[in-house]
């Protein structure tokens, strides 16, 4: 059988693809299987906390949950199994003091060594990362960041400290390093994959080798408005107790997508 796991990267289309597999699964699940981040939760939770305080013990529970999650499917389905969360690669940059996706070259190798022990020897296991040029994705991380914490960095002064995390491509290689011959790695950049009608799906089931011609398209789903950005700074840099911070975030998060689909 063949299996692909997609661990990431956070802001390069992960999204898209995850939505686009949830709204096309009556046409895929006659030869494919999809485990999204809700169906591997123990195991993304374990990830993350791996790539903020990276030791034998916290691989180790990330090892047993992904097990966990993966010994609950039948072994002898002969449909491919996609694995999407771009949680297994760690917690997103700029969040509980993780700057980099250090740890995401060891998260691939372990899940890859549960998969193999549990689906055998003959299995074809590939990694498939999605990756975005450095500029467009530090802005996406940064939007990302001020949802998510009391970020009151401007966008420059972000961006400096952030930049080693947008060597996206460096973990690619890393990690197809790391791996050997147990996993093909594959990058594919979000620029190049990401157009209609499937967007990075398309690149995903490329790799499976599966029919995909029969889909609809799928739609378009928009960045965040200009402006959105200074809104949340403005928020950030304000004196609201937490509470009302995060009620005025949602507020303009509402806005948002009264004005555009929801970002990739």
């Amino acid at each position: 059988m063949r299996i692909l796991l997609h661990p990431g990267f956070h802001k390069t289309g992960t999204s898209s693809l995850q939505r686009g597999a949830r709204a096309r699964t009556r046409d895929l699940d006659p030869y494919l299987r999809v485990l999204l981040t809700p169906d591997i939760s123990g195991a993304a939770r374990a990830a993350r906390r791996y790539s903020a305080r990276p030791s034998a013990r916290t691989m180790a529970r990330f090892s047993e949950e992904f097990a966990a999650a993966i010994v609950r499917l039948e072994a002898r389905d002969p449909r491919a199994l996609m694995i999407s969360s771009e949680d297994l690669g760690g917690y997103l940059p700029g969040l509980r003091g993780v700057l980099t996706y250090h740890a995401a070259p060891a998260l691939a190798q372990a899940a890859v060594a549960v998969l193999r022990a549990y689906f055998g020897a003959a299995a074809a296991i590939s990694v498939l990362y999605t990756t975005r040029d450095a500029e467009p994705w530090l802005k996406s991380l940064y939007w990302q960041n001020l949802r998510a914490q009391r970020l009151t960095e401007d966008f420059e002064t972000f961006r400096a400290r952030l930049a080693p995390a947008a060597d996206l491509g460096g973990i690619v290689a890393e990690t197809r390093a790391l791996l050997g011959a147990q996993a093909e790695v594959h990058g594919r950049a979000i620029e190049a994959c990401g157009a209609p009608p499937l967007g990075p799906l398309g690149a995903a089931l490329d790799l499976l080798d599966l029919p995909k011609d029969h889909l609809a398209p799928l739609p378009r789903h928009n960045l965040q408005p200009e402006d959105a950005a200074a809104r949340l700074l403005a928020l950030n840099r304000s004196g609201l107790p937490d509470g009302a911070l995060q009620e005025a975030k949602r507020a303009v998060l509402r806005d948002h997508r009264r004005s555009a689909s929801p970002e990739t």
